[in-house]
């Protein structure tokens, strides 16, 4: 499962949008003109909102188009290496399918985007992974993007989970030059009781439990990016996940690879 990505006004630090396992959304200019971008991700581990997937290498292409606000994204993980947890290697696990669009409007330098996005699980089988949809609403604060940029980002399951998972996060970037750009941040996750049932509905022991509202996953990341050629940029990412304690800490155990994790990848984008 993948970041929700809305490409466009943050482009000096294009690795805020590279690695689709941040939950990190990138704001999108609502200009007219048509843009088509195509990334490839090499990354140590698939990491989703604290939930490691893959403790082994993996491959994340994706490929966006967008134009007068309106973005479609296309994103894949294939476990190049070792199997993830539900068995699946040497083949794609996941294929999500985005549909987003920034509104025409700002009220006080704040921007909001809108979308749905659609999780399928091919290699997995629906009986281990069922495929399910969420809606989400982004609020971004710009007042003062050339030095932090927080933003909100509310996701509701619409099928399998029907939960909420709230996401802040707060982004710093800097401008090293023309060519080179990074950035550090922080977020956290927050999961009502319908999203942490669902995602952490395996206690110590194996016995299945009812998971309360909390907060979920605290992430530690720094980005950076280097425009090589004006249509190519290469993008570097380091990220501590790490779970919130108790049970869902515990639960995570039994179901997932790690309980926390220091993850990381190279990423290219190529603007067509």
């Amino acid at each position: 499962m993948k970041k929700v990505i809305v490409f466009g006004l943050v482009v000096a630090c294009t690795a805020g949008g590279a690695f689709a396992q941040n939950d990190v959304v990138m704001v999108n200019s609502g200009g007219s003109q048509t843009k088509v971008t195509a990334e490839a991700a090499m990354v140590s581990s698939y990491v989703w909102r604290g939930q490691v997937y893959n403790n082994d290498f993996v491959v994340q292409p994706q490929i966006t188009l967008e134009t007068y606000g309106v973005s479609f994204n296309i994103w894949a993980n294939y476990n190049a290496a070792g199997a993830d947890i539900n068995g699946t290697s040497s083949d794609f696990s996941e294929i999500d399918l985005t549909l987003a669009y920034t509104l025409p409007f700002n009220l006080d330098d704040v921007t909001f985007d809108v979308g749905v996005v659609n999780y399928n699980f091919p290699a997995n089988g629906n009986a281990v992974t069922p495929s399910t949809t969420e809606l989400f609403g982004v609020a971004t604060l710009l007042t003062f993007k050339n030095y932090i940029i927080p933003s909100f980002t509310l996701y509701g399951d619409v099928d399998k989970a029907d939960g909420v998972y709230m996401l802040f996060d707060v982004v710093a970037p800097y401008q090293v030059s023309d060519y080179f750009s990074i950035e550090g941040g922080i977020s956290a996750g927050y999961g009502n009781t319908s999203y942490n049932d669902y995602y952490f509905n395996n206690a110590v022991g194996g016995a299945s439990s009812s998971q309360d509202a909390g907060w979920n996953d605290y992430n530690f990341y720094a980005n950076a990016s280097y425009e090589i050629l004006d249509n190519l940029t290469i993008a570097a990412n380091l990220t501590y996940t790490m779970l919130e304690g108790g049970s869902i800490r515990s639960a995570a155990g039994n179901i997932y690879d790690a309980k926390e994790k220091v993850w990381g990848g190279v990423n290219l984008i190529y603007d067509f």
